[in-house]
């Protein structure tokens, strides 16, 4: 038994200096049990947790038992299917919970920005807005006010037509007038008898 027990352990010194540590994981959904020796025939020192991260240090060719040490130094044998190389999801999680947090943070941060965004276009297109309404009511009593002066132009214009007419009739009736008079005058100067002075007259003033 002691010779059995002898050669197992130099076996197991022979792996180990052969072997490379390498970092391993136990396989996602399993519950494995490490056994003293590369066998289930040898006692089980206890479990080791499905995904975790483990260190190879040797495996038995023959029953494909690969040699670990597990986080808290535990060293034992477990069935070479538990163990692969590929990082287990319980490895990854820690990882992906911190990646998904930064994630959660750049896409708060983002809709915060994002947020700001629309409220500050938000808060510009109301500013335009109102700028608009008042330029419009501005419009409006422009509008207004020149509805108003050509009115006033065309009431203007309208009065001067009317004082031209007027001072061309006036015109035209104190012309009228006057050749009215000239012409009876005319027509009456040949009418008036007009006294001749005597040449005797003439002479005894001389």
């Amino acid at each position: 038994m002691k010779s059995k027990l002898i050669a197992t352990l130099l076996c197991s010194l022979a792996w180990l200096g052969t072997a490379q540590a390498a970092d391993r994981y136990i396989s996602d959904n399993v519950y494995a049990y490490m056994h003293a020796g590369p066998s289930n025939k040898f006692r089980i020192l206890g479990t080791i947790n499905a995904g975790e991260t483990v260190t190879q240090l040797a495996r038995d060719p023959q029953t494909k038992y690969i040699h670990i040490r597990d986080a808290d130094g535990r060293t034992g044998w477990v069935e070479g299917e538990f163990v692969q190389s590929e990082e287990s999801f319980r490895s990854k999680f820690p990882k992906l919970e911190s990646e998904l947090k930064k994630t959660k943070e750049q896409l708060a941060s983002v809709d915060e920005r994002h947020e700001q965004d629309v409220l500050d276009k938000t808060n510009r297109l109301q500013q335009q807005e109102q700028e608009l309404t008042e330029l419009q009511s501005e419009l409006g009593e422009l509008r207004i006010e020149h509805d108003q002066l050509q009115q006033e132009n065309q009431r203007l214009s309208s009065l001067m037509d009317d004082k031209e007419h007027q001072m061309r009739l006036d015109w035209l009736l104190n012309g009228g007038i006057v050749a009215g008079i000239g012409a009876l005058v005319g027509f009456l100067l040949p009418l008036i008898p007009w006294r001749r002075k005597s040449r005797n007259q003439g002479r005894w003033m001389n």
